[in-house]
This record gives C-alpha cells, structure tokens and sequence, in this order.
C-alpha cells in the first residue's frame, strides 16, 4: 500500500490578533509541493496578513507549521533558514535604489548565502533572461517601469532558491497595462513546478494558473476549490457576492 505523502506545507489552527482585532480565526491549510494556490477576498480578509504569518514576517499568538513534514520552531536561527526557503514578493518592490538591477539580484546569494560574486553574477544573468530584462542588467531601478521592477523583484527572490515563492498582491501597485508581463513571469514559474502561494486581484490568473483557489473573508477560510468550480458554481453566498462585485462582466468566460 503507498503511503500517501505529507503536504509540503502546513498550518494548523493559526490565530492573529492585533490588539483587540481578530484577523485569523483558527486557520488549517495543506498546501502540496508544485501547487499552486491562489487567495482571494475582499481587503481586510486576512490575506496578506496570512502569508506574512507563513513567512514569519508577522508572528501569529497561537499555530503550529510544518515544511515537508518537520515543525517549524519558532527560534531566530531556524525562522531565518525557513525564511531562505520561501521567496516573497510584496506589492512594492523594495529595490536598492543605488544599486543596479543585477546587483540587487546578487545581492542576497553573495551576502547571505555567501556565493562567490562571479557565481552569483552568472546566476543572475539566468534569472533576469528569465524574467526578460537581461538588457536591464546595468540598468538602475530609477529607469525601470513599475512592471520591470516587480519581474526584477521576482528574479531577486529566485536567486536565493526558494523551494515555495509567496506572491502579495504583486500587481496592485502596477498600471493596468504592466500586469501581464508580471503574471506571465507567474504563471510561468508554476508550470515549471514551483510551490506558490498568491494573494492577488487578478482573477484570470487565478483562473488560469491556480491549482487551486481559497476565498477568504473576515479572518477565516470560507471557501476553496478548484478554479473552474470557484468561478462556475461558488457555493457561499459571500463568496458569491464577493465574484458577482469584482467580475460584473465577466460572466463564465
């Protein structure tokens, strides 16, 4: 008999407060390896403040986490090594200003993963090939649009060889015509195999990318499913309401 395989990530009965403010209320959730799990719902669900607790940007008051199996322990030494394994892309892209584009891409694998400069100039070579700004190498972010920033973002987090990338609404601050080339880059990296985990507005991408999609609302998960089922046949009526507001036109297309 197969024995059937841990989830690559886990949370068990998570709790967030901020001050008197209840923001998780008893969050469970699996995430498999090579998944991609996409996270909707209104602003102030949770959302952000969910993944910054599985990055250990925010410390939650009560919850345990696992990574391929083990418990995660809540001392610095530990929290900067699972720190390492998780990329995360925020919706402002924090770019060294006085740095150019492959410098801010070498930065983390020189300094923090102590990388000789060479290897990490020719990783980061790869990586900005990769998200199609190799031309932009020497660039300085000042000249950068706001979606060529965000790819630079994406291929900053890469370098460091994350096993999980965590995407927080990476294109609410982008003008509406840069959000492609960003979610191309995503939509790409989940086809090759990576484990992502994405608060985003965008539901065609959620549509088209998610494995599977969870809606949140008012600290807990209320609903998840896979997109075609999300988008086709909610079954809360919150959820309901929440797609009938964000796609009036959108219909089932």
């Amino acid at each position: 008999m197969t024995k059937l395989k841990e989830p690559f990530l886990r949370i068990e009965h998570l709790e967030k407060w901020y001050g008197e403010l209840h923001v998780l209320k008893d969050i469970s959730l699996d995430i498999a390896e090579k998944e991609v799990l996409v996270i909707i719902g209104a602003s102030g669900s949770g959302k952000s403040t969910l993944l910054r607790c599985l990055n250990f940007l925010e410390k939650a008051q009560k919850g345990k986490f696992y990574l391929d199996g083990q418990k995660i322990r809540s001392n610095e030494r530990e929290l900067n090594r699972v720190r390492q394994e998780m990329g995360m892309v925020f919706q402002h892209f924090n770019l060294f200003p006085h740095m150019s584009v492959i410098k801010n891409v070498m930065e983390g694998p020189v300094h923090v993963k102590g990388i000789s400069k060479k290897k990490a100039r020719d990783k980061a070579y790869r990586l900005l090939e990769k998200v199609g700004l190799d031309d932009k190498a020497d660039t300085y972010p000042a000249m950068l649009s706001g979606g060529q920033k965000q790819r630079v973002a994406i291929a900053r987090a890469l370098a460091m060889e994350p096993r999980v990338m965590l995407f927080d609404e990476p294109t609410s601050a982008l003008d509406p015509e840069l959000v492609g080339d960003v979610l191309k880059v995503m939509e790409d990296l989940g086809r090759e195999g990576m484990t992502m985990v994405v608060v985003t507005h965008e539901m065609w991408f959620a549509k088209e990318a998610a494995d599977r999609v969870i809606f949140m609302d008012e600290g807990i998960i209320l609903e998840e499913a896979t997109p075609e089922k999300m988008f086709t046949s909610p079954e809360h009526e919150r959820t309901q309401a929440f797609l009938k507001q964000i796609l009036p036109q959108d219909g089932s297309s």
